[in-house]
């Protein structure tokens, strides 16, 4: 039987889902792994309208994407949180390692840094161009080696980003303290 285009576009929503969930979770864990806190995580819901199953997209102010994790900046203020340079760009670049969990090599150059990993990777860079130099190496292989160690960190969590991607799957939306919960469970 031939799969009909129902089919096939209820695989391709389902394909986006878990490539975004696990997109996301990939910003959580880094966060997770370093202690600090966020409000929530929420990923594209499938809803039926007229029949047809579509993306609800999630919005960020007025822009609609298709995962945000929102940052709670009360709390870092109030718990005196913050973040190294070289972790900030690991984080940006964590959710293309997310997506790339599954591999068993980290792929710069399989990361999609045109579509929507563009704000990931503007947002590394800009962190990343003083980094470079005072390392004494190029942006670019400065960037590279980055996204490597977030796929690393992530490979060795991997069990916590698979329950919270199978989370984010199941609810669409997560807490901060429904992550940790995941985090410490495992």
């Amino acid at each position: 039987m031939t799969p009909t285009i129902d089919t096939e576009f209820e695989q391709y929503l389902e394909e986006h889902r878990l490539e975004t969930a696990r997109h996301e979770a990939g910003h959580v864990l880094i966060f997770l792994f370093r202690g600090l806190p966020f409000k929530n995580v929420e990923i594209v819901q499938a809803v039926e309208i007229d029949g047809v199953r579509v993306m609800k997209f999630v919005l960020d102010d007025e822009d609609g994407c298709l995962g945000l994790m929102r940052l709670d900046r009360v709390a870092w203020w109030t718990q005196g949180c913050h973040m190294e340079l070289d972790d900030q760009i690991i984080q940006a670049l964590a959710g293309v390692a997310g997506e790339q969990i599954e591999n068993e090599q980290a792929d710069w150059r399989k990361g999609d840094w045109r579509g929507r990993a563009n704000h990931d990777y503007r947002s590394a860079k800009e962190i990343a161009t003083l980094a470079a130099k005072v390392a004494g190496v190029g942006l670019r292989t400065y960037l590279k080696n980055s996204f490597k160690e977030a796929w690393k960190i992530l490979r060795r969590h991997k069990a916590k980003h698979d329950a919270l991607t199978t989370a984010l799957l199941n609810k669409s939306i997560l807490t901060y303290a429904e992550c940790v919960e995941i985090w410490r469970m495992l």
